[in-house]
């Protein structure tokens, strides 16, 4: 009789006061018996689950997410994981039912580890990962607000975290922050941003403090400004305060936004390889902002190399003593160049490359003017330097070659699109894996989804009509149009 009496107390003080704490016991939790061991806490709708307090599951726990489910989680709750949270459900949504009245967010404290696959998260107030070991796989987070969190959708500060394959959608913050102080090695590769940081303050879709020695891996992802939030632009990686800043930039497009990369701080060092960056113009204010890649007080470890800019207000901007690598001969210093550059310009000129600073800047072998074979005189054109006030520092730009550099156009993906006319059930075939975004034809996003290889199945629940499908892989963009008929 006593034995069963401390047992009642202990099960007692787990969900003391409306919440409940695993005893980290190595407990493997799954919702359904979540539910059962604290009913009033996680309430068990039949086909779907309640969360009406505070969860913690406490370190040598698990949670184990292998439902096919939604968890509505109430306004102002939090879920806590000091333990390991893994999922093994292939679509599992987690929101609080109410964009207006977001759960106050998600916790993953240090030493946890997480897998966090195949989830859209909706009406939150941040994930903050406070642990390396964390990965985020084929998941969208959308329309995420103030709460837990205020300084990004998802906050890092240590280690190695990987998101990858997934979208993130109309943020009120930016998608990916992480602190000026704390060093962060994330890998984030082959997701899709589109109008993160929507309150429109000077925030960029991709807000890092310094990489570490690890290198922060940004990666073949899509980041597409709303050109309304003409504040924000597309990607900070800065060591502001000091650290190690070593950052790995590849194959990304990065376009609609106020600019596209930026980098600060005298240890930045690293990679800015293969990006398609245009049109980052959404401010139009060649003082404040537009440059395609800026960099402040970089060093000449930094290399950019075989980029596409195109019609931002600036190419590229040095700024502060910014030192950096755009191409090279040098022996162990070597760098191709081969970076492409068109129509960047403001007030009615051309500027490819801006060097703002006393230093002398390789840049060799490069196409200033695409499609066109330049001479001496036409590069000039497009480059300030030591030529146009003697108090910057020269670039040695010669030799330059377009012709070899010409982009070619890529094969289109083999996508198909039926029933059309639908009544909201249809198909979508592809022969390559990527995102989905259907707009109606004022541009307002009504539905998204992410985009496997073969054939995918989607319902859309939204007035008859004509509506835009825009599916984006492997940076081609394909449009189509959906007819809805009831």
């Amino acid at each position: 009789m006593k034995r069963i009496s401390l047992l009642f107390t202990f099960c007692l003080s787990l969900i003391l006061n409306g919440q409940f704490t695993s005893p980290g016991t190595g407990i493997t939790y799954t919702l359904t018996s979540l539910s059962a061991a604290a009913p009033t806490v996680l309430v068990n709708n039949g086909t779907s689950y309640t969360m009406t307090a505070n969860v913690t599951i406490a370190g040598g726990d698990t949670l184990l997410m292998d439902e096919n489910t939604t968890l509505t989680i109430n306004p102002g709750i939090k879920l806590t994981v000091a333990g390991t949270y893994n999922t093994t459900a292939t679509s599992l949504t987690i929101t609080s039912g109410n964009a207006l009245s977001v759960f106050n967010g998600i916790q993953f404290d240090a030493g946890s580890t997480v897998a966090m696959r195949n989830t859209t998260l909706e009406y939150g107030g941040g994930i903050r990962v406070s642990t390396g070991n964390f990965l985020m796989d084929n998941c969208i987070v959308r329309d995420f607000k103030a709460g837990l969190v205020t300084s990004g959708t998802m906050s890092f500060s240590t280690g190695s975290p990987i998101v990858q394959n997934s979208q993130f959608l109309q943020n009120d913050y930016p998608a990916f922050s992480s602190a000026a102080n704390a060093t962060v090695s994330a890998v984030f590769q082959n997701n899709y941003l589109f109008g993160n940081s929507k309150l429109n303050t000077n925030r960029p879709q991709i807000n890092m403090g310094p990489g570490g020695a690890d290198s922060l891996k940004i990666i073949n992802n899509t980041i597409l400004g709303n050109r309304a939030l003409t504040m924000v632009g597309g990607i900070s990686a800065s060591a502001l305060i000091g650290g190690t800043n070593r950052v790995k930039i590849l194959n990304n497009t990065i376009k609609d936004n106020r600019y596209g990369i930026t980098m600060a701080g005298s240890s930045s060092a690293g990679i800015i390889k293969g990006n398609i960056i245009e049109d980052n113009d959404s401010q139009n204010l060649p003082n404040s902002g537009g440059s395609g890649i800026s960099l402040s007080a970089t060093s000449d470890q930094l290399y950019v190399t075989q980029n596409q800019i195109r019609r931002n207000l600036w190419g590229i901007t040095l700024l502060s003593n910014a030192q950096v690598n755009l191409g090279s001969d040098a022996p162990g210093n070597i760098n191709p160049g081969q970076n492409i550059f068109k129509d960047n310009g403001n007030g009615g000129n051309l500027y490819a490359l801006f060097n703002n600073t006393p230093n002398t800047i390789q840049a060799k072998f490069n196409c200033w003017r695409e499609t066109e074979l330049s001479t001496d005189a036409m590069v000039e054109s497009v480059i300030s330097h030591q030529a146009d006030d003697p108090a910057l520092g020269p670039v040695i730009y010669s030799p330059y070659n377009c012709a070899v550099l010409k982009v070619a156009e890529p094969e289109n993906i083999s996508t198909a699109l039926y029933p059309n006319p639908s009544n909201g059930d249809f198909i979508f075939e592809s022969a390559k894996a990527g995102n989905l975004n259907i707009t109606d034809l004022s541009g307002r996003l009504v539905y998204s989804a992410l985009v496997q290889k073969g054939k995918n199945s989607y319902r859309l629940n939204v007035p008859q009509g004509v509506y835009m499908i825009v599916f984006i892989s492997e940076r081609q963009k394909i449009s189509k149009k959906l007819i809805i008929r009831q």
